[in-house]
C-alpha cells in the first residue's frame, strides 16, 4: 500500500513540476526571468490577444455623415437626435415634416406608421440584420422606427438612424405611441 502511495505521490510531483516548468507554445518565460520580465511578457501577450479580437459591432451603421440632415424624434418628453441619409426617399419624407403621428407596435421590434402617400423607393435593400435606432421605409409608404436589433428578410429603404438609442425602447413602450418628427435646427 505504501508503495502505491509513494508512486502516486511521485507521479503527482512529476506532473506538477512539468506543468509549472513546462514549455508552452504561446511564448515561454525562461526560468531565469525576473518578475518584472514575466509581467512585461504577460502584458505584451494580453495586448496581442486584444488586438486579435474582433471589434464590437457599432450600434449605428458605419455610413458617411457628411451632408446628412439632423432630425428630432420626440416621444413623450424625450427627444432623440437622428441623422438622415441623403436619398430621394428621405427628401420626400422630410418635405412632410414636421409631423406628429400615432405609431403602431409590431412584434416587440418596431413602431410603424402608414404615410398618406407613397414615397419614391427605388433604392430598396434587404439588410441581413436591422439595428435598434434605424429608421426605414417599407413598401414605399410605411415609416418604420426600430427599437430592437434582429435578423431580417424584408426589403426597406434606409432613411436614417438615431445616434444615441439609450432609453429608446422604454420611451416607445409596448403599444401604440405618439411620435413627432421634425427637422432639427442644429
Amino acid at each position: 500500500m505504501r508503495k502505491i502511495l509513494s508512486v502516486a505521490l511521485a507521479l503527482a510531483l512529476i506532473f506538477t513540476s512539468a506543468a509549472c516548468g513546462g514549455n508552452n507554445s504561446g511564448g515561454s518565460t525562461p526560468d531565469t526571468a525576473s518578475p518584472d520580465e514575466v509581467q512585461e511578457e504577460n502584458s505584451q501577450n494580453s495586448m496581442e490577444n486584444i488586438a486579435k479580437e474582433e471589434p464590437a459591432e457599432p450600434t449605428v451603421p458605419a455610413l458617411p455623415t457628411e451632408g446628412m440632415i439632423t432630425m428630432d424624434i420626440t416621444v413623450g418628453n424625450t427627444t432623440f437626435t437622428a441623422k438622415m441619409y441623403d436619398n430621394e426617399t428621405t427628401e420626400a419624407l422630410i418635405a412632410q415634416l414636421p409631423m406628429t403621428v400615432n405609431m403602431s407596435e409590431l412584434n416587440g421590434l418596431e413602431k410603424f406608421y402608414d404615410l398618406p402617400s407613397d414615397l419614391p423607393a427605388e433604392s430598396t435593400e434587404r439588410p441581413a440584420s436591422i439595428r435598434a435606432g434605424e429608421i426605414m421605409i417599407w413598401s414605399s409608404n410605411t415609416l418604420v422606427l426600430f427599437y430592437n436589433t434582429f435578423s431580417n428578410s424584408n426589403e426597406y429603404v434606409k432613411v436614417g438612424y438615431i445616434e444615441d438609442i439609450s432609453g429608446l425602447a422604454s420611451a416607445l413602450g409596448t403599444g401604440s405611441v405618439q411620435v413627432t418628427f421634425s427637422v432639427s435646427d442644429r
